[in-house]
Order: structure tokens, then sequence, then C-alpha cells
């Protein structure tokens, strides 16, 4: 079971963690019989090895969007090859179209700046006798404060199926939503760190959604070492404001306190996929410490919109 606290010791046997440093972050692939132990439709959608079936999967997104989209992030990890490959096409689709519906473009927060008629400020530059020269005349503007954002996924194995849909979604949105902010960086994590796009260094968002879903965790979440991962990720931006924006449920299974893995942030927000009191409160707590916002998500629906909300 993972930590109930925040700084809370991590859980995990000596046994399962040789396992997962043995794995690293490999991708672990799944069969056709767990997929349909898993996933009540799987039949529909893949009626025969190496097949996917377009119209029954746009059937299943009509009638439970959720159950559909869980079901192909699974998909794209199958151990069937051209099964695994035809979803990971039609992932990148589905999941930047609903990265879309989020709203618009985001933009860099506003501040009310001088610019070279604020009386008082003139006042103080002026020497007392004659007019005031052209260059102690000082005027005031809104001129937008450019940030840098790095989404930081969970990709251990409490966030497959839907967690690892929300994820894709949350990816698409942020790198469609850039617009003015430097290229955001986009990092996934579960017991070690994959840069998926580096700060400053943008790719097609088919592809990293492709690269994303295909990722598995297996078991540890280490929260502390994503975190230095983002600040890292951050430390390439030029100016402005540094945000790091995590999906996950926030129950470490490995590493250091959190909390205190901040330095180089300077605002954390939480998107938290698992609607479950343990994960509500332990992520309230993470994003206190980091002085954002936290924010449950309990329907793929509800990503990208809770993505913009925070970073308007």
């Amino acid at each position: 079971m993972k930590g109930r606290e925040v700084g809370g010791a991590p859980a995990q046997s000596r046994s399962s963690l040789r396992r997962d440093r043995s794995r690293g972050g490999a991708r672990r692939s799944i069969s056709r019989v767990e997929l349909s132990l898993r996933h009540p439709f799987f039949g529909e959608v893949s009626p025969q090895v190496g097949e996917l079936d377009e119209d029954a999967l746009t059937g299943l997104l009509g009638a439970d969007p959720d159950a559909a989209a869980a079901l192909l992030a699974d998909l794209a990890v199958a151990t069937d090859r051209e099964l695994g490959a035809a979803a990971r096409r039609l992932a990148g689709r589905i999941f930047i179209r609903l990265g879309r519906a989020g709203g618009a473009r985001a933009r860099g927060t506003r501040r009310l700046a001088p610019s070279h008629l604020d009386l008082e400020r003139t006042l103080d530059l002026w020497p007392g006798h004659g007019p005031p020269a052209r260059e102690d005349l000082v005027t005031r503007s809104w001129i937008a404060s450019r940030r840098a954002v790095c989404l930081v996924v969970d990709t251990s194995g409490s966030m497959c199926g839907r967690g690892v849909a929300m994820a894709a979604v949350a990816a698409a949105a942020v790198v469609l939503a850039a617009g003015e902010w430097l290229a955001p960086g986009v990092i996934a994590f579960s017991g070690d760190v994959h840069v998926l796009q580096a700060q400053g260094a943008p790719r097609r968002p088919h592809d990293l959604v492709g690269d994303l879903i295909g990722l598995r965790g297996h078991g540890v979440t280490d929260l502390a070492g994503a975190l230095r991962a983002a600040a890292a990720q951050l430390a390439r931006a030029s100016g402005g404001e540094r945000i790091a924006v995590l999906l996950s449920d926030c129950l470490r299974t490995a590493g250091a306190d959190p909390a205190a893995a901040l330095q180089g942030i300077d605002r954390l927000h939480v998107l938290c996929p698992v609607p479950a009191p343990e994960s509500e409160r332990t992520a309230a707590a993470l994003a206190r410490a980091g002085g954002g916002i936290s924010q449950p998500v309990g329907r793929l629906a509800d990503v990208a919109p809770a993505l913009y909300r925070l970073l308007s």
C-alpha cells in the first residue's frame, strides 16, 4: 500500500524494489487474455488478433468515453503488436481532440508595469525647476509575463488504463495551449523519469502522445525525483514564473518527501485523477506546499478544462 502522508515513509519491499530496478521504465505489454479480463468491450473492439475495429471504438467513445479511453490506452501496449500499433495511431487523434476541448490558448499573466504619465513617479524624477525632461516622463502599461510550464505525469502501476488516458489528454492540452509560453516541458515518471518533451524543444503532439501511452511504470511512485526533474527542466527557461503541473494520485512509495523537493519550482498545481479521500488529501497538501491549487479530475472530460483553469 502507498504511504499515507506527503512526508510519510514509503512502503516497498526489497524484492519489489529489485524487480523495479531491473525493469526500469521499460514498457510492459498486456496480453489479449488480460485485456479481455480488464475491459468487457475488448472483444467487440478487437475481434481478431491484429484487428482494431474503429467503428466499434467510436461507438464506445460515444457511450462511455472513460471506458473507451482506458481501453485504448491499454491497447497501445498490447502484446499483439499490430493491434498496439493501430491503437497508438488512433490514440494520437482521439487524445489530441480531447486535449483541444478544454478551451482557448492560455496566455501569460498580465501585470501593470512602468514603461518609458504616472504623475507620482514623474514628480519623483522632476528636479523641481523648469519643465520635466522627456526622459523623466513615466507612463504605465500592461505587459504580459511569460511563464515556463512543466507537466509531470505519473505512469506508475497505479495509473494504468484510465490514468494513462488522462495523462495523454493533459499532455496534448498543455502542448496545444502553449501559446505565448516558452515551449512547455513534459516528463513522465514512476520509479525513474522520462523526458518526453524537453523545455524549449517542442514536438508534434501526435508523437508526444504516442510516446506517453507507450510507457508503463512498475509499481513505485517517486514524487520527489519527478519534481526535481521538473525543476531541472524549468531551469532551462529564461525569465518568468516557473510552474509545474503534477498529474498523480500523489501517494508515494519511493524516494524522499516531495514537499521538500520543490526548490526551483515557483508554483506547483496538482491534478488528482483518483477520486479517493486519501489521494485528494495528499494532493491538496502537496499543492499547498507548492503555493498552488489541487483539483480532482474524476472524468476524462474534466482534464483539459481543469488544466486550462489552473494556468489561466
